[in-house]
């Protein structure tokens, strides 16, 4: 993939999630049932590593004194996060304006995590090199017999979310411009916005952990009405 289609795609992204940041964070609960069983054997006292944080749902999950470091490229997102995520029970917390398609983004979460989490931001960064790159960057950080939970949303496979694929002239490319599996969805609530999304199932969850050097520990669907909106997978490096 061509640079100047990486970066309309990520800047696509950063627009959405900036100038809807409110809307879009009002649409998400507190947890979800996949995200509630991966992070249930995270223990107390854990240093965590959030990539893609949000709103920061995932610090106010954890067990009590935790240490915790979010990362976003949104500074919308990490404004909402900051002023409403519960940390009080976290012997750290911070939030930090990353984009993962910066090389330099390790250097901003210094040391080894127990738990590196990459929930829902996989599948939105541009060009499979790229993935392959913050997936082993995000590898290098943990720490001995640490996890890493990839999480991916499962869009094809939802009727309702495949009504909501855009074609790519909508933003000035042709499918020629990208590559397989990448797409577009539309967003209206409380707003019309896009965002591209690439789309990670199990082949290529398999291959992802591959080539950072990682092994799939558990591998499941859960969340929405038929527990097949997310596929999470626990990482860890045999």
């Amino acid at each position: 993939m061509r640079e100047e289609v990486i970066n309309l795609l990520n800047n696509l992204n950063r627009t959405f999630y900036d100038a809807l940041a409110e809307a879009f964070a009002a649409s998400r609960g507190a947890s979800e049932p996949g995200l509630v069983r991966a992070l249930a054997p995270v223990q107390p006292g854990a240093r965590v590593l959030d990539l893609g944080c949000g709103q920061g749902r995932v610090a106010a999950m954890l067990p009590a004194s935790c240490e915790y470091v979010g990362l976003d490229f949104s500074a919308e997102m990490l404004a909402i996060a900051e002023r409403t995520a519960n940390t009080s029970h976290l012997s750290s917390a911070s939030f930090i304006v990353a984009d993962l398609l910066d090389p330099t983004w390790p250097a901003l979460a210094t040391g080894l995590y127990d738990w590196i989490v990459l929930r829902a931001v996989l599948h939105h960064i541009p060009g499979a090199a790229n993935r392959q790159s913050v997936l082993k960057r995000a590898a290098d950080r943990l720490a001995p017999q640490g996890r890493l939970l990839l999480a991916n949303w499962q869009f094809l496979e939802i009727e309702r979310l495949r009504r909501r694929l855009l074609p790519w002239d909508v933003v000035g490319l042709s499918p020629d411009d990208v590559e397989p599996g990448d797409y577009m969805l539309n967003w209206q609530r409380e707003g019309y916005g896009i965002r591209y999304v690439h789309w990670i199932g199990e082949v290529e969850t398999a291959t992802l952990a591959a080539a950072a050097s990682l092994s799939i520990d558990t591998l499941f669907r859960a969340d929405g009405h038929r527990n097949n909106l997310t596929l999470y997978a626990v990482l860890w490096r045999t």
